[in-house]
């Protein structure tokens, strides 16, 4: 596929010809975050990839996306809650410490109060329309997804319209008008003796609700455009061909990337002497025993390793590595034979993306000295962790 044409994971005569320094892990900033330096590392492919770049996301859909990226009901109902919150919060300075300020227009009025009351039945009105024609959308793809039994072209069309965001967004917005009818932060702003008769903050509220509803309106125009694209075999060919290219390939990798990066500092992060017996780490193993665990957690509910500081974790191995050599530790608890001759070791067991649940001895060492509180302290904050759903 040409999609794939100038793509490959570094390879070893690369990190040869560059080196990963620290000025290379500096890329994931001051902590050398993997993440960060793979979402650099996968920017350059982007960059050196022309039918990438040819399948970019328009100005259009990129904008939308970001203005949707909260995709969650719950996220945008609590956005606005805390908006709402600020709005009350400024209702309480201006009337405690400079009600004069307030514009003679906004005193409260029969004029005012119908206007907010017919502006917000108006937005109701218009928000539950659009879910209308969302829900035809919806319908429509269906059926010709299970006409053609093609249920990857849905999951296409679900990102390419954006339809879990908007659908979020508007019902988010839907709930709030509908609570907004009572006003009740408004009421017990009133109720406690901090409220004022200017209509001004529930404006402000008004227009907050009329952007966000324009903005759906857009994202819903957006919407429809693409659900009529869908419907054309040759649109839905390109659309398939987008998605590949800005969802499907770079996270892909991103995931091998992560994997590459991760193993490779098994190599990087400590020096290693020409005639062996120095101390080593490794990453994604498990040397069995004989071991002594150093660092380990109690993962109540899954979780996963999503990310890894390897400037931090380098300072650590660093420090031990030295007060290993100098205190002549090298065979120290070591059996006799060919171990004896590796040198001390640390290791670290878990994988990138690796799903954990109970107590986990993640951070090994077999040799050497043993690491300090600091050093303990600081890999727990270098080894990021992120629940997940299940296990799996």
């Amino acid at each position: 596929m040409r999609l794939f044409e100038n793509t490959s994971v570094p390879s070893s005569g690369r990190n040869a010809e560059v080196g990963y320094t620290m000025m290379e892990w500096s890329k994931g900033g001051w902590t050398g975050s993997v993440n960060r330096l793979v979402r650099s590392e996968v920017r350059e492919q982007v960059r050196n990839n022309p039918v990438v770049r040819q399948l970019r996301y328009g100005v259009q859909h990129g904008m939308l996306r970001r203005l949707f990226g909260l995709a969650t009901f719950q996220r945008f109902f609590v956005a606005y809650f805390v908006f709402d919150l600020a709005v009350i919060a400024l209702e309480i300075v201006v009337t405690v410490y400079c009600a004069k300020v307030l514009p003679d227009w906004a005193a409260s009025s029969d004029y005012l109060k119908s206007l907010i009351l017919n502006t917000s039945s108006y937005l109701v009105a218009a928000q539950g329309a659009t879910l209308g024609v969302i829900s035809l959308g919806l319908a429509l793809v269906t059926l010709i997804a299970e006409r053609e039994g093609s249920s990857t072209d849905v999951q296409v069309y679900y990102h390419e319209s954006l339809a879990f965001e908007i659908v979020a967004s508007s019902l988010a917005l839907l709930a709030v008008l509908c609570i907004q009818f009572l006003w009740p932060m408004q009421f017990a702003l009133h109720r406690f003796g901090f409220g004022t008769d200017s209509q001004l903050f529930k404006l402000i509220l008004i227009v907050a609700h009329l952007v966000w509803l324009i903005m759906n309106l857009a994202a819903v125009a957006y919407f429809v455009a693409t659900t009529f694209r869908f419907v054309q075999q040759s649109a839905r060919e390109q659309l398939r061909e987008r998605y590949t290219a800005n969802v499907v390939w770079p996270r892909d990798m991103t995931d091998r990337l992560r994997a590459h990066f991760y193993g490779l500092a098994s190599e990087e992060l400590l020096p290693k002497s020409p005639s062996g017996g120095s101390p080593q780490v490794t990453f994604g193993f498990d040397f069995g025993e004989p071991k002594v665990v150093e660092v380990e957690a109690d993962f109540g509910a899954a979780a996963t390793l999503h990310d890894v500081r390897m400037i931090w974790v380098r300072w650590v191995l660093c420090r031990w590595s030295s007060r290993s050599l100098r205190h002549a530790s090298i065979h120290q608890d070591l059996p006799a034979g060919g171990l004896a001759q590796i040198g001390p070791q640390i290791w670290f067991t878990l994988h990138m993306g690796d799903h954990v649940k109970g107590r986990i001895g993640w951070c090994r060492r077999r040799g050497g000295v043993p690491l300090t509180s600091v050093e303990k302290f600081v890999l727990r904050r270098a080894f990021r962790f992120r629940s997940v759903k299940n296990d799996a």
